[in-house]
């Protein structure tokens, strides 16, 4: 049972484990292709997720604007 535990999906709490095991008249194999068969809950991305990554875009977009302003200066140089 403990190595069905170790490769059963993270989400699956050991009673459920437990559940198909007997299930499955406690066949490793097919208990394990039960829990993968299982579809895993939905995560929703929380807000500050999307801030933080809309932040880094924002760092990146200007660093592209502020070198392509450095190299069109360097480019008016020549």
């Amino acid at each position: 049972m403990d190595e069905v535990m170790k490769q059963s999906p993270e989400h699956i709490t050991r009673e459920n484990v437990e559940i198909i095991f007997k299930k499955n008249n406690e066949n490793v194999i097919d208990t394990l292709i039960d829990l993968w068969n299982i579809e895993e809950p939905k995560v929703h991305e929380t807000d500050a997720e999307k801030d933080k990554w809309a932040n880094i875009r924002d760092v990146c977009d200007s660093y592209d604007i502020e070198m392509q302003t450095h190299l069109n200066r360097m480019k008016a140089n020549r």
